[in-house]
């Protein structure tokens, strides 16, 4: 930062870290265009490299040596992105050269090494085998706490800590190796202001952060401004980069006079980093910072490696959990019962204090009754209609009516739209105890410059007490309901598809069943007006073809579970065959009188079923021996009891019918049922009704063709 830059309440967060204007002077730095012409320095250049070059020039080959010549011209040569270093020495010293090239500007910065600080080589053996036992590690926090103590083995420093980022973006040191008679952080939390986004996203771009003296004075770059652009230079990628005066204060209140910081990067996010304290001024030289580099990456991939390995792990369970759950959910006539009963159920699927489903006004809960807190929530979701997924840790009550229920985690799923259809999970609120690193806050100082912010002064463990918050939800929580949301909207998808099918189905049926009943009224009807003798029996007729049209309205509705493959719901009673076919062969004669019947009834022929169901089989064969069979020949029906079982037949004489149409006979909607001329308006669904009902009664309804003769049969056991 320039030193007439002051840091103000205003432009806190808009701090622009990385283009300060200077660097940290224990190295110095040279800034070139693509031409290889001097564009800024350092002012210290001269003290630390005993080198001085002018603004406009190009820096003098035979002083700086082949090996930074060649870097300069790999650098000049490639785009941006690029960064290499070599040692050189210059004017009997050993430097560090580290180059990288940034928004076409190629910058050297010169850091001078001790002799004795080791070399490339030994610090590779060092990260070898550091990398070699961390990948004997199966879990995140071993990993992490074994990798601290040897980095610290490594580096000298006083305490080395690793953080790990929460979802609201505060840190935690969850491991941490420190010198003896120095206080422990481990466990402490750290708001996610101590750590700005623009501070974060250079974490990422530059993963090693070093701060050798926080009371350092910092070296101005000159001329501050770019010539070419008059902007200040970017110095995001650089090592010597001098940091927020802000974070050197944050860090002189820890007691700390010297830092380096490594990042943990996972998923292209910032996940945690290694940070190093030292309490007293500390650098690091270059060969041991990329040592440290790599061993962060390694432990980078690693802990994302353990991430994956785990969250595939839980969707693997969750995706078994969830195919039975489906399984049953398509197999159920009542989806809320099917995703909400015992014992697989949504709860299973994602870890919660309770769930409910919520469908049609309808709440269905699981591990407790959160009809009130559902209703609360779904006032909240409905109000936007994109809305598919929402989840919240901190659930207060909806506008209307605070929330009472003690669950402030709410994960819920829209999977029906017209319907209000959602899922919903629920979790209790987490008191916790959060130990932070001093009091979270920054504090507002007025100084020289005016009011400014100023980092927390004191790191004793300050306590808070967290309510109103449920354990967050992970991104494998998400996965999961996003999963079974998809796969619960397909699934309302599909029935609605059948649905439609359904309903011209029942059109028909409407039409097929209710049409003898409807002409035996007719019929009767005109004959009451015509022959007044008959008036009784007639208006028998009547009321018992208007009582079978009224049964026959109330089962069609139900044959929409066919489709849906629920089959036909009976209710069995001990039931006299005999009479019951014999009524209906009567009712039969009286609609059609043209119609000759031959009956061959056993007296006393008796079954569990279900009455209006089987008079409704007998109806249709009737009906579908009528219409298809030759004209002026009789019709058989037969009953008789065998073995156990009741058979009904109808035989009549017919046109032989090829082989391909006769394995069709029982599919609804044939194609050639209406080439029939004698029933244009059949839709060809009577014996796919019969066939369904004959199931129903755990019997079996079949055809047979012998000549120009054919003959249904249905068998069924005479008990349920």
């Amino acid at each position: 930062m320039s030193p007439v830059t002051s840091v103000s309440l205003a432009n806190c967060e808009d701090e622009p870290i990385h283009r300060p204007g200077a660097i940290q002077p224990h190295g110095a730095l040279i800034a070139l265009d693509a031409e290889g012409r001097v564009l800024s320095r350092s002012t210290n250049l001269m003290a630390i490299t005993g080198l001085d070059v002018l603004p406009g020039t190009t820096p003098d080959g035979e002083l700086l040596g082949a090996d930074i010549l060649a870097l300069i011209g790999e650098g000049l040569a490639s785009s941006d992105h690029w960064a290499n270093s070599v040692e050189s020495v210059l004017l009997g010293r050993l430097f560090d050269v580290v180059a990288h090239r940034h928004l076409q500007v190629l910058y050297l910065e010169f850091e001078p090494r001790r002799t004795a600080s080791g070399s490339f080589s030994q610090f590779a053996l060092y990260a070898q085998r550091i990398i070699s036992q961390m990948q004997n590690r199966h879990d995140i926090d071993a990993l992490l706490s074994r990798v601290t103590q040897e980095i610290r083995n490594m580096t000298g420093y006083d305490r080395v800590m690793a953080y790990r980022f929460r979802p609201d973006l505060s840190g935690e040191v969850i491991a941490e190796a420190h010198r003896e008679d120095l206080e422990s952080y481990l466990g402490q939390r750290y708001p996610a202001s101590d750590i700005p986004a623009q501070a974060r996203l250079l974490y990422i771009q530059n993963p090693i952060r070093l701060i050798a003296d926080v009371a350092y004075a910092p070296a101005p770059l000159t001329p501050a401004l770019d010539p070419r652009t008059g902007q200040p230079f970017d110095l995001s990628f650089s090592t010597l980069r001098s940091v927020s005066p802000i974070h050197c204060e944050y860090l002189t209140n820890m007691g700390v006079r010297a830092s380096m910081s490594v990042s943990i990067v996972v998923g292209g996010k910032l996940w945690g980093l290694f940070s190093c304290h030292h309490m007293s001024p500390k650098t690091m030289a270059h060969p041991l910072r990329m040592s440290f580099q790599v061993i962060s990456q390694v432990c980078s991939a690693l802990v994302e490696r353990l991430e994956h390995n785990q969250a595939t792990q839980t969707l693997k369970q969750a995706s078994d959990q969830q195919q039975k759950l489906m399984t049953q959910a398509r197999d159920s006539e009542d989806l809320v019962s099917a995703l909400a009963g015992d014992p697989d159920n949504i709860a299973s699927l994602i870890p919660c204090d309770g769930a409910a489903v919520v469908m049609s006004g309808r709440t269905q809960s699981i591990g407790g009754h959160f009809d009130q807190l559902c209703r609360q929530v779904l006032e909240h979701v409905e109000q936007d209609p994109n809305l598919e997924v929402f989840q919240t840790e901190h659930w207060q009550g909806s506008p209307s009516e605070r929330n009472t229920s003690g669950y402030c985690g709410i994960l819920a799923v829209r999977f029906h739209r017209q319907e209000s259809g959602w899922v919903l999970w629920l979790r209790k609120e987490e008191i916790n105890n959060v130990r932070w690193g001093g009091k979270p806050e920054k504090i507002i100082k007025v100084g020289p410059s005016g009011a400014r912010l100023t980092p927390r002064g004191s790191f004793e463990a300050w306590e808070e007490v967290v309510r109103g918050r449920s354990a967050s939800w992970s991104d494998t929580d998400i996965t999961i309901a996003e999963k079974l949301r998809r796969d619960l909207v397909e699934l309302c998808l599909s029935r609605a598809s059948e649905i439609d099918g359904m309903r011209q189905r029942l059109i028909a049926m409407l039409g097929h069943d209710l049409r003898n009943p409807l002409q035996s009224i007719s019929m009767a009807a005109a004959m009451l007006s015509s022959n007044e003798t008959r008036d009784t029996e007639l208006r028998k007729h009547i009321s018992h073809s208007s009582g079978r049209m009224e049964r026959l309205i109330s089962q069609i509705l139900e044959m929409s579970r066919l489709q849906s493959g629920l089959g036909i719901m009976v209710n069995r009673v001990d039931t006299d065959l005999s009479v019951l076919v014999e009524s209906i062969v009567h009712e039969t004669a009286v609609a059609f009188p043209g119609l000759t019947i031959e009956a061959r009834i056993e007296p006393n022929v008796r079954a569990m079923i279900d009455p209006d169901r089987y008079a409704q089989v007998i109806t249709n064969l009737l009906g579908n021996a009528r219409y298809h069979g030759t004209p002026d020949t009789p019709v058989l029906i037969s009953l008789s009891a065998e073995q156990g079982n009741t058979r009904l037949s109808v035989l009549n004489q017919t046109t032989p019918v090829a082989p391909e149409r006769l394995a069709t006979l029982f599919q609804p909607f044939k194609p050639h049922s209406a080439e029939n001329l004698r029933n244009k308006n059949g839709l060809g669904i009577g014996l796919y009704i019969s066939q369904a009902i004959a199931v129903a009664h755990s019997g079996n309804l079949s055809v047979e063709q012998n000549g120009n003769v054919i003959t249904f049969s249905m068998v069924q056991p005479v008990e349920a």
